[in-house]
């Protein structure tokens, strides 16, 4: 886990301000910012993931805005890592999944729910496998330690009454491990379309393993946590569709944050919201529309303020 640099820090707000402005799916514009806490830290994941790349362009977004490098980049295995950080002041901002916030109702607040992650799990397209249960035994490519594909693929297996030796990798080392052999599967939490899975599935090699046998029973007992979608077809093709389960992803602050920057931060969000999804497609789900169903966790007061206002 490292902090971005300084020196790199500003190459990226430059970056991000060469971008187009305009494309925010609220109209007006976020009062003036307030003064930043100091440090303001915001914990995103490994290298290749969403949540760094979206953190990235977030904090271009919030250091333009207040003309000088502000945001501090921590870079993390993802939502679990993320969690602990924000509820033991490490961070004062994180993307965190429902399932492993959830455990922490009372210990941190949201300003929105960003998008949903979706748990991809991908097997060789030749192979017997249809169901987790035919990866007992098998070796797994399943995330970084503490990320959140980790945290939801022990969670599946253990409802497969399967056993697996789960191999810690970023989305990219994953790619290669599959086309090596190392691994036998792929399992990744993420949001869609996302590039690692795209690449994986451009020469036909790769398919969806079904997940309903798993899914149902953990939407009966985590309502609030996971709800079933389906992978359609026109996603990664040539990859046929697949049943799949979703866990929305929260952009989590700690519960002391002054109101009057958590309703800026919210708005920052939502207005540049375009903006960010010309860095990764998955932000292209930020909508003012969904922005507030962040259940269980509760939104900050400052958040709430926000949506009560546009009442979109």
């Amino acid at each position: 886990m490292t902090g971005l640099t300084r020196r790199a820090l500003l190459r990226t707000t430059g970056a991000v301000a060469g971008l187009a402005l305009g494309g925010g799916l609220v109209s007006g514009c976020a009062a003036a910012p307030p003064r930043p806490p100091e440090p303001f830290r915001l914990a995103t994941g490994p290298e290749g993931a969403v949540y760094r790349e979206i953190g990235l362009a977030l904090a271009g977004v919030l250091d333009r805005a207040w003309g000088r490098p502000v945001v501090e980049l921590v870079y993390t295995d993802a939502a679990p890592e993320n969690m602990a950080m924000l509820t033991g002041g490490q961070v004062e901002m994180a993307f965190v999944n429902v399932d492993v916030a959830a455990a922490h109702s009372g210990q941190v607040v949201a300003l929105a729910r960003v998008f949903d992650s979706v748990m991809h799990v991908l097997v060789p397209a030749a192979g017997d496998a249809r169901d987790l249960r035919d990866l007992d035994g098998a070796t797994l490519a399943a995330g970084m330690p503490l990320s959140g594909t980790r945290y939801l693929a022990r969670r599946l297996l253990e409802q497969a009454g399967s056993e697996a030796d789960l191999r810690s990798y970023s989305q990219a080392d994953s790619v290669r491990a599959f086309r090596t052999g190392e691994v036998d599967a792929v399992l990744s939490l993420t949001g869609m379309p996302t590039p690692a899975v795209t690449e994986l599935a451009r020469d036909g090699s790769v398919r969806l393993l079904d997940l309903t046998a798993q899914m149902e029973p953990l939407v009966r007992a985590h309502p609030l946590e996971y709800l079933p979608v389906v992978v359609p077809a026109t996603m990664y093709p040539p990859m046929e569709a697949a049943p799949a389960l979703a866990v929305p992803t929260l952009l989590g602050v700690q519960p002391s944050m002054d109101e009057q920057l958590a309703n800026w931060l919210t708005a920052m969000l939502f207005e540049h919201a375009g903006e960010l999804s010309r860095v990764r497609g998955e932000a292209s789900q930020i909508n003012p529309r969904t922005g507030a169903a962040t259940t269980p966790i509760a939104l900050h007061p400052g958040a709430r303020r926000w949506f009560r206002e546009r009442k979109p």
